[in-house]
């Protein structure tokens, strides 16, 4: 008997997903898309050439572009043709490739998530693309470019909810709704009675655009260049000659000073087009995550997966007492940063509910006091921000011919290992870590025991004379994170802590 999942995806239709099945002729155009992204600069340069030269004929050109196309549609519909999917003994099996042929083969066990995307073309025909995750990628292990939403529930289920047979209700996949399922499955089920859900504001996504480090660096970026510019034109690198010129063009400044506002604008309104429709739901054992606005996406990850919580709060976000949640889950690599993204933005006293709601496993980082590091760590500190900072003041005595630069920087560069200092700490509450540090950006990093691969110690001569060790944690999603300037003691509490998951 075929133990497949049985799906009407259109009706009177019935498929089972353990016969060979092929995408959506949508595959067909974004095949060939993929193929022309992948040669478009060799075909620009060539038809840029081309026309550089004087005896190039436009009917050559013409008939040039013709036959591009049409290999690429070609490519496009073998490429389709050579694709198949299915699911064989508990694998997702995939057969492809128009010249050679390959044959992957994925098991259950090691796919951590399915998550499903559309994008503008994916809109248009009511279709997704699904990527499969597995631990430890860096990339999708797989990607099927066009499936209709039913099949790609159906195929989600099978992998992730071993022995369930779907019943779909009304309405899209991405749409935010919470999926039926009338199975009485084994553990991995998804217990839908247990379900939360909550969307995020598009109030909140602007503002979470506008208080990004993205918006800040394009207005310095702009301001960079600006000054760049006017080096270029002939006006000599002197600080007061470059101010007193912007003054003197009052109408400049009329120009300037909106052309800024509207950048970061844009840069705000492209985040709320980004995560647009922000919504959050935990459903037993499974958190998803649908956003976007011009390409939406969808994102599932198992709690279990889930290796520690990272509180952002950015220089912009936390004098408004705004958080950032991200999540470091095991299956995704560090180019897929974004995918952890597990709330926009949180007031800090929201913070608390929102973890006890959708990750309870975590709430008890309200309980956590976090304790300063010692005053002997004060130096060093300082000196990590000092010493870099000196060594750009003597470069600039040599760029600028100005001294308050070389006496800005050291100063500046003091302060801020100063704020580090301040910023810096951590705590235990059970068998939760919570560790606190800044670059820019105020970072705390909230880890169960039993998450952490590997725990070190270690100690630079000048630690060891002022007494004091730095420590390092390693996870299973190849986050790795630490603090330095910690006393003995505290070293050989937390070597207990660590232990005592073992």
């Amino acid at each position: 008997m075929n133990s497949g999942i049985v799906l009407r995806s259109w009706p009177g239709y019935p498929t089972m997903l353990s016969d060979p099945r092929r995408l959506r002729p949508l595959g067909i155009l974004l095949s060939s898309l993929k193929l022309l992204k992948e040669f478009f600069l060799p075909l620009v340069v060539y038809f840029i050439a081309a026309i550089s030269r004087r005896d190039y004929s436009p009917a050559w050109l013409l008939a040039t572009a013709t036959v591009i196309v049409l290999v690429l549609l070609v490519w496009g519909v073998l490429a389709w043709y050579r694709f198949n999917y299915r699911v064989e003994n508990g694998a997702l099996v995939i057969e492809h490739g128009v010249l050679v042929h390959k044959r992957s083969v994925i098991p259950r066990e090691r796919i951590q998530s399915i998550d499903l995307n559309q994008g503008l073309w994916h809109r248009l025909f009511n279709l997704v693309a699904v990527q499969v995750e597995t631990a430890g990628g860096s990339t999708p292990e797989a990607v099927l470019s066009a499936l209709t939403p039913a099949d790609a529930e159906a195929l989600r289920h099978e992998l992730l909810v071993p022995g369930g047979v779907v019943t779909r209700k009304a309405g899209p996949i991405l749409a935010g709704n919470v999926t039926a399922t009338d199975a009485t499955a084994d553990a991995e089920a998804i217990d839908l009675s247990a379900a939360f859900l909550r969307r995020a504001a598009n109030s909140q996504l602007f503002l979470f655009g506008a208080t990004s480090g993205g918006a800040l660096g394009l207005v310095l970026s702009v301001f960079s260049g600006a000054f760049t510019l006017l080096d270029d034109i002939g006006l000599q690198l002197d600080w007061e000659q470059y101010f007193a010129w912007i003054w003197n063009q009052a109408n400049l400044i009329y120009l300037v000073v909106p052309a800024l506002l509207a950048l970061w604008l844009l840069t705000a309104l492209g985040m709320v087009l980004k995560y647009g429709g922000f919504t959050l739901t935990r459903s037993g054992d499974r958190l998803q995550m649908v956003y976007g606005l011009l390409q939406r996406r969808q994102i599932s990850i198992p709690v279990r997966r889930i290796q520690a919580v990272r509180l952002v709060e950015g220089v912009l976000r936390q004098p408004l007492g705004y958080t950032s949640i991200y999540v470091e889950s095991a299956g995704y690599g560090q180019k897929d940063r974004e995918k952890t993204l597990l709330w926009p933005m949180v007031r800090q006293r929201d913070l608390a509910p929102l973890l006890e709601e959708f990750l309870p496993e975590f709430a008890g980082e309200r309980e956590i006091a976090l304790q300063p590091l010692p005053a002997q760590a004060k130096r060093r500190y300082i000196l990590r921000g000092l010493i870099p900072a000196l060594v750009l003041s003597l470069l600039s005595l040599v760029w600028l011919p100005r001294w308050e630069p070389a006496l800005a920087l050291p100063l500046l560069g003091g302060l801020w290992g100063f704020w580090t200092y301040r910023s810096a700490g951590w705590g235990l509450h059970d068998n939760l870590l919570a560790v606190r540090s800044r670059s820019l950006a105020r970072t705390t990093f909230v880890v169960p025991n039993r998450k952490v691969q590997s725990f070190s110690v270690s100690s630079t001569p000048w630690q060891r004379r002022a007494g004091m060790l730095s420590f390092n944690l390693d996870l299973a999603s190849q986050a790795s994170f630490g603090l330095a300037g910690i006393l003995g003691a505290d070293a050989e509490t937390l070597t207990t802590w660590f232990k005592n998951c073992q």
